[in-house]
């Protein structure tokens, strides 16, 4: 009975004080707690791919890798700067991107979609960041930024090239799913959200090319309809991608 007991504190008028708030769910709630929690983890994070070198250790090596790469993901929410959230962007994509040129995807398929849909992902949010100023997930307001001047060619040719990459790394982490080239008929609905995700995202990607000749943009943009309208077939033929809770894709469908 003791172990039920329930003892109220009471205030000074009488009456029973509230409850103490919960504790935090996480440790570091600011930056300066955020930032020394990173350097911490990323310190013994790297002491262990010392030992845990990719031959002879791929699972653990490339486990660490996309461990410290979700560590900048999370502290890129804290970050206000443009410029440092760039790099913190490029380092990510320079961590896991070499690794899809040494892992054989047919032994290692799981580890071959995670790293290509996230090195697409976040290069696709360099883009952003870069032509519009816009940073993922931050946890406070901004300031302005203007966006990049897409008329000038050495700016347009970067955002190209980031565009281009990102291009490149959804197509590998689609093309995963398609038997000896051929698309299915249906993808498992474990996976059907991201593969139809990373669709949406390179029609999306393909009309934001910049300062190219016209025929180009304009093959692009065909490109980019074809996509759409193979998105929108993929729906009506498979309509529970609507309503299934895994996969629930009714909005994007509606951007379509």
């Amino acid at each position: 009975i003791a172990k039920d007991l329930v003892i109220e504190e009471i205030g000074e008028d009488g009456n029973p004080l509230p409850p103490p708030p919960p504790p935090p769910s996480c440790a570091g709630l600011s930056f300066e707690a955020a930032r020394e929690i990173f350097k911490l983890a990323n310190h013994y994070q790297l002491k262990a791919l010392e030992y845990y070198v990719l031959d002879g250790f791929v699972t653990d090596h490339v486990r660490i890798l996309q461990e410290i790469s979700q560590m900048y993901r999370t502290i890129l929410w804290w970050e206000l700067d443009h410029k440092r959230a760039g790099a913190i962007m490029k380092r990510r994509t320079r961590m896991l991107s070499p690794l899809l040129d040494v892992l054989n995807p047919k032994v290692y398929i799981a580890f071959w979609r995670q790293l290509s849909f996230e090195v697409a992902e976040v290069m696709q949010q360099h883009y952003e960041l870069r032509a519009h100023g816009k940073l993922p997930e931050a946890h406070a307001p901004i300031e302005a930024e203007e966006e990049a001047d897409v008329h000038q060619p050495k700016v347009a040719a970067q955002l190209n090239d980031i565009a281009q990459k990102s291009l490149k790394y959804f197509t590998t982490f689609i093309e995963s799913y398609h038997e000896r080239g051929v698309i299915p008929a249906k993808i498992d609905d474990d996976n059907a959200r991201v593969y139809l995700t990373a669709r949406l995202n390179r029609a999306r990607l393909r009309t934001k090319m910049v300062g190219l000749p016209k025929d180009t943009v304009i093959e692009l943009h065909k490109e980019a309809l074809n996509e759409y309208e193979w998105i929108v077939d993929y729906g009506a033929r498979n309509p529970d991608i609507i309503t299934h809770p895994e996969i629930h894709f009714g909005k994007e469908l509606e951007l379509c």
